[in-house]
C-alpha cells in the first residue's frame, strides 16, 4: 500500500498467515446494544433492534469473511481436482494452505451468532429436522446462520483438510446449541444432543483420520463444559508456527494477552451477554441441552418418550464405540471399532461419558425397560432395536469382572476417603491459623478451601480458583481498594 493509500486491496503481496490471524481476530469483535451499559439491571430493558430493520454493524465484516472463505475453499477444490498450480495461483503466500479457511469458518460462525444475539429475531440457528425442508435463504448472510452450511463444508469430498473439517464441526456445535438459548421457549432443547450425534457419527466414519477423531471428541467435551465457542481450538492450532506459538494464540487469542475473552486469557473463560454475547448464547443453549441429557427422572419425565429413546440410542452408540465395538445400524455387531486400537480417542469418550452420566444413564435404563414390547409393531417404530441390550451371558461376564476387580475398587474407595480427609484437614488448618491471637507467618500460611461455585461445576476449575483467590487477596496480587497518602509537615 503506497503512502496515503488506505485501500488494503491494492497491496501487491498478502501474507497467508497474516490474513488468517486477521480473520481469527474478528472473533473478539463485539457489538453492544444501544443503551446497554453492561449492567444486567439495565441491559435487559435495552431495546434490541428488529431484524431486517437496518443492516447490522457486523454485516460488512461477515461479507468480507464469507468472500475469503469461498475463495480459499475453491482453492482446496482446485487442488483436489488436480488443477495446475499456475491456474490456482493468487497473490497470497502458499506456505500455510488451510489456515485461511479454518479461521474464516470460525470467525464467520462467531459473527453469525453475534448477529443473532444482538437482534430481536434473526435467522434460524437450527438445522432442518429430519423430514423437514430446508428454509430458503433470503440473503448470502443467512446461510452461515444455519448448521447445514457448515455440514456441507465438512462433508464436501473435495475438502480434505482436517483443520477445515474440525472448524466446520465446531461451528455446527455452536449453531445448534445457540438455537436453544432462549429459556422461555417450550420446545425441548435438543441442539446439544443433535450436535453430539453429528460428531459421533463422523468419529465412527471409517474415512475420518485418527487426528480428526480425537479433535472431534475434544469438541464434544468442550460443548458439554461450556467452552466450545470461547475456545477457538481448531483455528488456533492450524497455523504453520511451532507448538509454543500456537499454544500462545490458543491461550491468549490472536490479539495477545490483553484481548482475550473477558480477562485476557482463554484459561479464564467467563462470558456474559454484555461482553461475549455469542459465547453466552451458545453456553445458554448447551446448559439446557445438558439438563436434557442428565435428566434422572425415573417415572414422570418432562421430556417426551421419543426424546428419551433418542438419548438412549446416542448413549448406546457412545458406549459401544468407546468399548471398541463397531456400531452397525442393521443390528450386526462386528468386534472391531474405531476405539479398538486408539487409546487417546477412547479416553476422551470415556471422559465425556463420565461427565454426562457419572453414575448411570436413566434414559437408557428406561428404554431398556421397554424391551418387553419386543415383537410388536410399536417396538420397531419407537426405535428400540437400536438401544443397547444386556444379554444374560454379558451379565454373567460382568459379575465375574466385578468380582475380579473388587480389590482394586477397595483401593480406589480408600484413596477417595483419604482425599476427603485431607480436604477436611486443610480447612481445619486454615481456621486454626486464622483464629484470634494466632501468629500469622508470611510464608507457609494455609490457604482457604475453595468452594465449588458455578464455574467449578461447569469444568472451569482454573477460572474458579483464580477468581476466588483474587477475591480473597490470596493469589499474591494486590487486594488494596483504597490508598491513603500521609504527608508529614517539614518545618525546615
Amino acid at each position: 500500500v503506497g503512502p496515503g493509500d488506505d485501500d488494503p486491496s491494492n497491496v501487491e503481496y498478502a501474507s497467508y498467515s497474516l490474513v488468517a490471524d486477521a480473520l481469527l481476530a474478528t472473533c473478539h469483535v463485539h457489538v453492544r446494544i444501544q443503551g446497554d451499559d453492561g449492567d444486567p439491571a439495565t441491559s435487559a430493558a435495552a431495546a434490541r433492534p428488529q431484524a431486517g430493520a437496518s443492516e447490522h454493524p457486523i454485516a460488512p465484516l461477515m461479507e468480507l469473511c464469507l468472500s475469503w472463505l469461498e475463495w480459499d475453499l475453491e482453492r482446496h477444490r482446485i487442488r483436489a481436482r488436480g488443477g495446475e498450480p499456475s491456474r490456482a495461483s493468487t497473490g497470497a503466500g502458499e506456505s500455510c494452505r488451510s489456515s485461511i479457511a479454518t479461521c474464516a469458518v470460525t470467525a464467520l460462525c462467531h459473527m453469525a451468532l453475534l448477529r443473532q444475539s444482538t437482534t430481536l429475531a434473526g435467522c434460524s440457528a437450527s438445522s432442518p429436522r429430519p423430514g423437514e425442508k430446508r428454509r430458503h435463504e433470503t440473503s448470502d448472510l443467512d446461510g452461515p446462520c444455519t448448521a447445514q452450511f457448515y455440514i456441507d463444508i465438512f462433508d464436501d469430498p473435495l475438502i480434505g483438510s482436517d483443520a477445515v473439517k474440525a472448524a466446520a464441526a465446531q461451528a455446527v456445535v455452536c449453531v445448534c446449541c445457540a438455537a436453544d438459548r432462549h429459556e422461555a421457549t417450550s420446545k425441548e432443547a435438543s441442539g446439544l444432543l443433535l450436535s453430539l450425534e453429528f460428531l459421533l457419527d463422523r468419529i465412527i466414519d471409517p474415512s475420518t483420520s485418527s487426528g480428526l477423531r480425537t479433535t472431534l471428541a475434544m469438541l464434544m467435551m468442550d460443548a458439554s463444559t461450556g467452552k466450545v465457542c470461547s475456545l477457538q481450538r481448531a483455528a488456533s492450532f492450524c497455523s504453520q508456527g511451532g507448538l509454543s506459538q500456537c499454544g500462545s494464540r490458543f491461550a491468549n487469542g490472536p490479539l495477545g494477552a490483553s484481548a482475550g475473552s473477558d480477562n485476557g486469557s482463554a484459561l479464564l473463560m467467563t462470558v456474559s451477554d454484555s461482553t461475549y454475547p455469542a459465547a453466552n448464547a451458545v453456553n445458554d443453549g448447551a446448559r439446557r441441552g445438558l439438563r436434557l441429557l442428565k435428566d434422572s427422572s425415573k417415572e414422570s419425565s418432562p421430556y417426551s418418550n421419543a426424546t428419551i429413546i433418542r438419548v438412549a440410542i446416542f448413549a448406546s452408540k457412545l458406549w459401544r464405540t468407546m468399548n471398541g465395538e463397531a456400531v452397525c445400524e442393521n443390528g450386526g455387531r462386528p468386534s472391531i471399532g474405531v476405539c479398538a486400537y486408539d487409546c487417546h480417542l477412547r479416553c476422551s469418550l470415556v471422559a465425556l461419558w463420565q461427565w454426562i452420566w457419572p453414575k448411570h444413564c436413566m434414559q437408557l435404563m428406561r428404554s431398556q425397560s421397554w424391551h418387553a414390547l419386543r415383537g410388536t409393531p410399536q417396538y420397531s417404530a419407537m426405535g428400540l432395536t437400536r438401544v443397547l441390550e444386556t444379554t444374560t451371558k454379558e451379565k454373567e461376564l460382568g459379575a465375574r469382572e466385578d468380582e475380579a476387580l473388587a480389590p482394586l475398587a477397595a483401593v480406589v474407595d480408600a484413596e477417595v476417603d483419604r482425599q476427603l480427609f485431607r480436604g477436611e484437614m486443610a480447612g481445619q488448618a486454615y481456621n486454626y491459623a486464622h483464629k484470634a491471637g494466632a501468629n500469622l507467618a508470611d510464608v507457609g500460611e494455609p490457604l482457604p478451601v475453595l468452594k465449588k461455585d458455578v464455574a467449578w461445576k461447569m469444568g472451569g476449575w482454573v477460572a474458579s480458583t483464580a477468581h476466588q483467590r483474587r477475591a480473597q487477596g490470596a493469589d499474591g496480587g494486590s487486594a488494596v481498594s483504597k490508598i491513603r497518602l500521609s504527608v508529614v509537615k517539614n518545618n525546615s
